[in-house]
């Protein structure tokens, strides 16, 4: 049985043909559906075929192979991978989870592809991270933490430094509940061997917006700091003091 997912893919798969076709998204996505992307965040129908439009310019060529199962009547899971070749003619590739949650229509009100693997280290270590921050229980976060970050991990904010996962595991509660991103999309990284320097931009409730960059300090495979550099630090911390 061919299902809202399977033809998902094979949209995307048909990017190689030309971005117009990635338009057909809008005929199974919902008005309002949410997507989450590899740690990237955007809402709304028209954001989340300009966002795949975004992904697809990314690729001289590029494949998905997954699998779907569905899990109930309005869900559907999986998994996927993906290989092809940058703008610079290097292989690279990617795997990760998919669940999709649907409409009484039958469309995707609820995307979420999860990057847990892949030929490029730092952006899989990126897409951890933002993760860890949107996971809304308490103690699954924790549990994913413990994946990304070392013990002693220490948030240094422009006013403030917040160290160790259960703290900052109690503080991103916060964040959650006070200035909850309404987006959030990587511009750029880079990686210089232990470190990790990414660029960002989130959009918050009220039209707000905050453009920054992070420089994250790795021990092994995990993230051992995380510095954050911005103009706009009193949008995403507004309200969490």
């Amino acid at each position: 049985m061919t299902t809202v997912l399977d033809r998902y893919f094979e949209i995307v798969n048909s990017a190689d043909n030309g971005h117009a076709a990635l338009e057909d998204l809008r005929d199974i996505f919902a008005e309002n559906v949410l997507l989450m992307h590899s740690g990237e965040m955007v809402q709304g129908r028209e954001l989340a075929v300009a966002f795949h439009q975004d992904q697809a310019a990314k690729w001289q060529e590029s494949k998905h192979q997954w699998t779907a199962s569905v899990d109930a009547a309005n869900s559907i899971t999986g998994k996927w991978t993906q290989a092809g070749l940058d703008l610079q003619g290097n292989g690279c590739s990617g795997i990760g989870h998919v669940s999709v949650s649907l409409d009484s229509d039958g469309l995707i009100a609820h995307l979420h592809l999860s990057l847990t693997g892949g030929s490029d280290q730092a952006r899989v270590l990126i897409a951890k991270h933002l993760e860890v921050w949107m996971i809304p229980d308490a103690a699954e976060r924790a549990k994913a933490m413990e994946g990304v970050y070392t013990e002693d991990i220490k948030l240094m904010e422009p006013e403030d430094v917040i160290a160790g996962r259960d703290v900052i595991n109690d503080y991103i509660s916060v964040v959650q509940r006070k200035a909850p991103p309404l987006s959030a999309r990587l511009v750029s990284h880079f990686q210089n061997k232990e470190f990790i320097h990414w660029s960002w931009d989130f959009g918050f409730p009220g039209n707000k917006r905050a453009l920054g960059s992070e420089v994250l300090h790795l021990k092994g495979d995990l993230i051992e700091r995380v510095v954050i550099f911005s103009a706009d630090s009193d949008v995403f911390t507004e309200g969490t003091r």
